[in-house]
């Protein structure tokens, strides 16, 4: 009997220990597939960029995206003429781009303030998945397709943004507002997005409550911003890409030359 107590509290142990060896793999194989399913940068001073900025009222009046008639009612001191909505308070080059938190393709909440401080440029696309254009970029980002490169819209040089982008020197966002059907936009737009062009590099981010599309009044798109490694609009674009994509190529074309 001594000897069948003895096997069976052995035999306890053992279990015990399998129970507690197989936890530890099953949280190690988790944070393992965390780190691959999402990793976006994390800024851990982008509290710094939240008390600086100048946008952080969005609400009306004076916020941005409300009505006005001068430029002193508005909190960054821009009132012009939308080609839709009338005079209203719009982003422009050298205010901070709007603190915007989202959804991604993998369900996670994002904070687009955490892509600041990395020491990149970053292009943030406003975009919806019934845009043809919107389509031809990322098939273009995703797979090399060349279907874009046969529009008026298309200068040879842009080749080197794709470049630029595989080789991690400049992030690119995808934030869609719409669906196929014209829907705002939900995670399901996102995960299908994705589906479609499954890009790791890219984050794609889902303007749900048209927040972004209400401050940037896309005209045309995708319409595409740039912004430094501090949030800092260089150029806010409601229509089209080749702002911000002659703007890039411009700045690394001048440090190259330095």
């Amino acid at each position: 009997m001594f000897l069948y107590n003895l096997y069976y509290l052995k035999l306890k142990k053992i279990n015990l220990l399998l129970i507690i060896l197989s936890f530890l793999y099953s949280a190690e194989n988790e944070q393992h597939e965390e780190s691959i399913v999402n990793s976006w940068p994390i800024n851990k001073n982008k509290q710094t960029i939240i008390e600086s900025s100048n946008t952080a009222k969005l609400n009306c009046p004076n916020g941005i995206g409300c009505e006005c008639v001068e430029d002193a009612d508005c909190v960054n001191k821009n009132c012009e003429k939308h080609f839709r909505a009338g005079n209203v308070c719009t982003l422009q080059a050298g205010d901070t781009f709007p603190h915007f938190i989202s959804i991604d393709q993998f369900e996670d909440t994002v904070d687009i303030y955490d892509f600041a401080g990395q020491g990149k440029y970053i292009l943030i696309e406003m975009g919806a998945t019934w845009c043809s254009p919107c389509n031809l970029l990322a098939g273009w980002l995703t797979y090399g397709e060349e279907d874009i490169k046969s529009k008026r819209f298309w200068k040879d040089e842009y080749n080197q943004i794709y470049d630029l982008i595989k080789n991690d020197e400049i992030l690119f966002i995808t934030i869609l507002y719409e669906d196929e059907f014209k829907d705002t936009a939900t995670f399901d737009t996102v995960y299908e997005w994705y589906s479609t062009y499954p890009d790791d590099t890219i984050p794609i981010l889902c303007d749900s409550d048209k927040l972004l599309h209400k401050l940037i009044k896309p005209t045309g798109i995708p319409a595409i911003t740039l912004v430094d490694e501090n949030m800092k609009i260089v150029n806010v674009s409601s229509r089209g890409f080749n702002t911000a994509f002659d703007n890039i190529i411009k700045i690394f074309n001048s440090e190259k030359n330095n």
